[in-house]
């Protein structure tokens, strides 16, 4: 099989497969063999949360491997190749520039002669992870090889992403704006930012229930606003995607100067529950949750308690 036709079948099977499991990442490494000419071949995802590589697949050393999931990204001559976007070689680098840990503790003692990294980027610009491939023969890869890369480059990165399609939601993760996870249709949670909160998804959040029903097929909310069991009061987004649900967060103030408290006794107002009823909930007493319910109301602007859980209701209001 030629390098080109293996990289048209490698594409073909990512469309259909990803890449994030052991065993697919396995199938997508033997065909990487088949494009790139290299003794050893990676391919790694980026960890926001951890700040560190997590290889899939690798036919580099163990050792090797390690240093790839927990060094390579500190390295100077990295950061500039995660900079430049486009597959750098070994060879296009300027003699001078031929230093750093990557080159002493993983090129030299191995006596590579070559290579290639190649950084991932998702549609909406997220860095997602690299493939890195060493070779013994100082004139692979080629020409040939890294355009077959920068070819295969969308498809590779699409594969890692846990975001299934191309969306400006995500563009600004981590970047001050919202971080977010997904929940993927077996459970596991994956985080997209270093900010990333797994814990709001999670049993007993409210979330989870709401990120299960999403996945048994009921229509995703859209916009939610909850209070977290830890006391923060976030909005969230949640959009239903091929692979499970995006769930996107910011920290927020409480609408309509609510404190913490009253968005609880709020929720109770909108499960119809009486004011012992929220107490109990609540741990206070009833007196204590009709004076909050008078708050609610002045801040609000609802005429009564009817008008109050409708306001619940627009806001999308949850509680843990």
């Amino acid at each position: 099989m030629t390098a080109v036709a293996a990289a048209r079948e490698l594409r073909s099977f990512l469309r259909r497969h990803g890449s994030r499991t052991p065993g697919a990442a396995r199938t997508v490494l033997d065909g990487l063999h088949d494009v790139v000419p290299a003794d050893c071949v990676a391919i790694s995802v980026w960890d926001p949360t951890a700040g560190a590589h997590r290889t899939l697949a690798s036919s580099y050393p163990v050792a090797t491997t390690a240093l790839i999931d927990g060094r390579m990204h500190t390295d100077r001559l990295f950061t500039a190749v995660r900079a430049g976007g486009r597959p750098v070689r070994v060879r296009d680098l300027e003699p001078a520039r031929r230093r750093g840990e990557i080159f002493e503790r993983i090129i030299d003692p191995h006596g590579f002669r070559d290579g290639v990294t190649q950084c991932l980027f998702a549609a909406d610009g997220r860095y997602v992870g690299m493939l890195n491939a060493s070779s013994l023969d100082g004139q692979h890869p080629d020409d040939d090889t890294v355009a077959l890369l920068e070819l295969l480059g969308a498809e590779l990165a699409a594969a890692l992403d846990p975001v299934p399609a191309p969306s400006a939601r995500t563009g600004g993760l981590g970047d001050g704006g919202a971080d977010g996870v997904v929940v993927e249709r077996d459970g596991r949670v994956v985080v997209l930012s270093a900010g990333a909160r797994p814990d709001l998804v999670r049993p007993p959040s409210a979330l989870a229930d709401l990120a299960a029903s999403v996945l048994a097929g009921a229509p995703a909310p859209g916009r939610v606003l909850l209070v977290a069991a830890t006391g923060e009061v976030v909005d969230v987004e949640m959009h239903a995607t091929g692979r499970g649900v995006l769930v996107l967060h910011r920290e927020v103030g409480p609408p309509a100067g609510l404190t913490v408290r009253e968005l609880q006794v709020l929720d109770g107002v909108g499960h119809g529950l009486s004011n012992p009823e929220i107490g109990a909930r609540l741990g206070i007493g009833a007196r204590t949750v009709a004076t909050h319910v008078e708050h609610v109301l002045a801040k609000t602007g609802a005429r009564n308690r009817a008008a109050a859980a409708r306001c619940a209701a627009r806001w999308g209001l949850l509680v843990s």
